[in-house]
């Protein structure tokens, strides 16, 4: 049995909340790391996230679809790997441009891996 304390132990009650305290910290500290993580994912100065942090098309084809693709297969990974890390997917779409080659190589490879990773949907 845990040891009691008094209802006048005033410092034991401090130490406790100092420690639950560092303890929210840390785990918001590993949180943050984990959302940076995700390929596209970024943070302002100000503290505001950026989910679609990704440069503009540089308009050569050969080279926006396959970094398109390579963002979408890591997004995926890190989803698989912090699975409370999936809302980033919907977060990924609001901000993104679907029509620039980026966006549409990252949207083919993100369809392409879910086909491929597990039985075929079928219709209600």
């Amino acid at each position: 049995m845990a040891a009691e304390k008094s209802v006048f132990d005033l410092d034991a009650y401090r130490r406790e909340e100092d420690e639950a305290v560092r303890e929210a910290a840390r785990a918001s500290i590993w949180w943050e790391q984990e959302w940076l993580r995700f390929p596209t994912v970024s943070k302002d100065d100000d503290g505001a996230w950026r989910y679609w942090s990704v440069p503009a098309d540089s308009g050569v084809y050969q080279d926006d679809w396959p970094l398109g693709e390579r963002l979408a297969r890591e997004t995926v990974a890190q989803m698989r790997r912090f699975p409370e890390g999936s809302t980033v997917l919907r977060r990924i779409l609001r901000e993104m441009d679907p029509e620039s080659a980026v966006g549409q190589g990252f949207l083919t490879a993100v369809e392409d891996i879910l086909c491929q990773s597990g039985p075929a949907l079928q219709p209600l």
